[in-house]
C-alpha cells in the first residue's frame, strides 16, 4: 500500500450519505406539498416564526390587514361579499412579472362583467419603491398591498411565487394555484366560484 495515499475516513462517508438523504427528503417534502396544495389537500407549511399553518381549499382564508402603496389599510374582511383573487408576487420574481399582463387583462374583463369581484396583489418581501415603480409602469388597476416581512405569505403557506389564491364571497378558499397563471385560467376559475 502506498504510504502517501490515505483511505477516506468512515465518518466523512457517513456524513456525506446523511447530507444526501436529508437533501432528498427536503426535495420530496417540497414537491409533495406543492402537488398536494394544487390538489386542494391540507399542506403543513413551515413559517419563519416556527409556527405551523394549514392552508387548504374549502377552509376560511386567513384574515389580514396590509397597507396599499400609498399607506391605506386594506383588510380581507372588508372584501367579504366579493369573489377575490389574492396574488402573492414580488418585483424581483420573473414568473410574477410575466403573469402580470394576464392578471390585468383578466381583472379588466371580469370587473366589467361583474363589479362584485376584486383582485389583491400582495408584494411579498420586497422594497416599496420597487413595488410602486412596477405597479405604475404596468398601470396595475387592482389593489396592491405590501407584505414586507412575509408574515401574510407565511400564513397562506406560500412556498414560492407567484401563488394565487381564489376566495369566494364568504371568505372560503376555493382554489390555490402555484406558479404563473394565464388570463383564461383566471377567468375560468373566477367564474366557477361566482365571479
Amino acid at each position: 500500500m502506498d504510504s502517501n495515499k490515505r483511505p477516506f475516513p468512515i465518518s466523512l462517508i457517513v456524513l456525506s450519505a446523511v447530507a444526501a438523504l436529508v437533501g432528498i427528503g427536503l426535495a420530496v417534502l417540497i414537491l409533495s406539498s406543492s402537488a398536494a396544495q394544487q390538489a386542494g389537500l391540507p399542506v403543513l407549511v413551515s413559517s419563519s416564526s416556527s409556527s405551523r399553518s394549514l392552508l387548504r381549499e374549502g377552509a376560511p382564508a386567513p384574515e389580514f390587514t396590509l397597507k396599499t402603496l400609498d399607506g391605506r389599510p386594506v383588510a380581507l374582511a372588508d372584501l367579504r361579499g366579493k369573489t377575490t383573487l389574492i396574488n402573492f408576487w414580488a418585483s424581483w420574481c420573473p414568473p410574477c412579472l410575466e403573469e402580470t399582463p394576464a392578471l390585468i387583462a383578466a381583472y379588466e374583463e371580469l370587473k366589467q362583467a361583474n363589479p362584485n369581484i376584486e383582485f389583491i396583489g400582495i408584494g411579498t418581501n420586497d422594497d416599496s419603491a420597487n413595488l410602486k415603480r412596477f405597479a405604475e409602469n404596468n398601470r396595475i388597476p387592482y389593489i396592491i398591498v405590501e407584505d414586507p416581512d412575509g408574515k401574510v405569505s407565511d400564513a397562506y403557506g406560500v412556498l414560492g411565487m407567484p401563488t394565487t389564491v381564489f376566495v369566494d364571497e364568504r371568505g372560503i378558499v376555493r382554489r390555490i394555484w402555484n406558479g404563473a397563471i394565464r388570463k383564461e385560467q383566471v377567468i375560468q376559475i373566477m367564474r366557477a366560484i361566482g365571479g
